[in-house]
């Protein structure tokens, strides 16, 4: 018989689960079965995520006396309080108003909570059940990613299936002939997200000795290649940098795991991995190799003559350029999610006094907060990112195991100040993961097993790299 709160523990996992497979195809429902109700959709997974906090606080499946936790919670009450000044003192319809703010609170505070809930709730089995869940939608996603690619700009495939403009999802282009694939998702944002953190689970097993790869080579050798295949096509120097960051910390697990033989694949692995893709690369995919070369050198032209350093100065831009934001701010900020870019599809960007735009979110912050709370939680963005590495590096240590810093590696820089409240998908994936990130470092029966395992047997001095 099993234990009413593992019984319940269970239902929280599954309904988590159901989250992030629903966010993974919400876009498809907006965009291919009902596109007239696509607004609705957007907050399809919503009711779930309330089930799973009544779950979670009925039977304690949240961390007690983690600050970070108690914090996001005071800034969703802080976050009612501030919507209902806003309201209050912008002009516009109270409707119109009430909307905007239901929509801003729901992406800055709403998914705080569930990333510390996944962290208490899942093992290591719902993990892996997870892994093999995403290795095996990647490869279906590459090849839809493929014929996006291939597709005219205006096809249904990419588009959509709504009876006009308004309800069709008109994504970024690499060129004039091509778009960047969205997948199933609504813009190519929410693809770069789910690519990126397929590349972190595939790594980490890659990484991993032989007795704990829990996906077999017949899934994952395809779906690494179906990883870097919509790499090939994505067109999004976004998402090639942000995959660069996830091989830096797959190559940093050499330095931390230095026992089961990990620091040895640590090192080969990203290399051959590495190697492989940019040579195949124009070989494979020369419309998408010529197409993101092309894409590449012309925004690079186009940054140099703003930024100092390129494309990395434009990243290094987006950690100051909040501060432009703050002697033209209200004290209470234009209200919550009026920076936001579903404030535009929603209609809702009509607010008094703001004529502005704020492209990183750490300005929005500003614009939506004010210059005072604004500031507080990019505070708390900074030191949450500051603890969470320190806690992942302990625990991969600890558990000879590089799940959590490659999950580290993917949700590090877009916790750190990437568009987690300016962009849906963003803000599902990131919380999720962050929540896995979390529940790997957390030690369990089987990571302890292993270490032990590999405490009394030592690696020998040229590990077999596919053990």
């Amino acid at each position: 018989m099993i234990p009413a709160n593992e019984s319940a523990r269970r239902k929280l996992v599954a309904l988590i689960t159901f989250t992030y497979v629903l966010l993974i195809f919400e876009g498809a429902i907006r965009k291919w079965l009902f596109p007239s109700l696509s607004q609705y959709i957007f907050f399809i997974r919503d009711p779930f995520v309330l089930a799973a906090y009544w779950l979670a606080f009925k039977h304690g499946f949240y961390p007690r006396g983690n600050f970070f936790f108690t914090a996001g919670l005071a800034f969703g009450f802080t976050g009612l309080l501030l919507a209902g000044v806003q309201i209050l003192s912008q002009g516009g319809s109270v409707d119109a108003m009430l909307m905007l703010a239901a929509y801003g609170w729901r992406n800055y505070f709403f998914y705080i909570p569930l990333a510390f809930v996944i962290g208490v709730a899942f093992q290591r089995p719902d993990l892996e059940r997870l892994t093999r869940i995403s290795l095996t939608l990647v490869v279906p996603m590459a090849v839809l990613a493929f014929l996006q690619f291939a597709a005219p700009l205006d096809s249904p495939i990419n588009v959509g299936r709504g009876a006009d403009a308004t309800m069709q999802f008109r994504g970024m282009t690499v060129d004039k002939d091509h778009p960047r694939p969205m997948g199933t998702f609504t813009s190519n944002v929410g693809q770069k997200q789910f690519v990126v953190s397929c590349l972190a689970l595939a790594l980490a097993l890659w990484l991993s000795p032989a007795a704990r790869r829990f996906v077999k080579p017949w899934l994952l050798l395809p779906a690494t290649a179906a990883i870097l295949a919509c790499f090939a096509v994505s067109g999004s120097r976004g998402a090639m940098l942000h995959g660069g960051i996830v091989f830096l910390s797959a190559v940093v697990c050499a330095v931390v795991i230095r026992r089961g033989g990990v620091s040895a694949r640590a090192l080969i692995w990203p290399a051959v991995i590495g190697v492989v893709a940019v040579t195949l690369y124009p070989i494979l995919f020369p419309e998408g190799y010529n197409s993101f070369m092309h894409r590449w050198d012309t925004a690079a032209a186009s940054e140099t003559r703003y930024f100092r350093w390129g494309i990395f100065g434009r990243a290094l831009y987006g950690f100051i350029d909040f501060i432009y934001f703050m002697d033209d701010a209200p004290l209470v900020g234009y209200g919550l999610g009026v920076a936001g870019n579903a404030s535009t599809t929603l209609g809702l960007r009509d607010v008094t006094g703001f004529t502005g735009w704020a492209e990183t979110d750490w300005a929005r912050h500003i614009i939506d907060l004010g210059p005072v709370v604004g500031v507080i939680f990019i505070v708390y963005r900074i030191a949450f990112v500051t603890w969470l590495t320190a806690h992942c590096l302990s625990a991969a240590r600890r558990n000879v195991d590089p799940l959590s810093l490659l999950l580290l590696g993917y949700v590090s820089i877009e916790l750190l100040y990437g568009q987690i409240t300016g962009n849906g998908s963003t803000n599902g994936f990131i919380w999720l993961f962050t929540g896995f990130c979390l529940a790997a470092a957390a030690p369990s029966a089987a990571t302890a097993t292993a270490s032990r395992t590999a405490a009394a047997m030592p690696a020998p001095r040229f590990a077999n790299l596919m053990r």
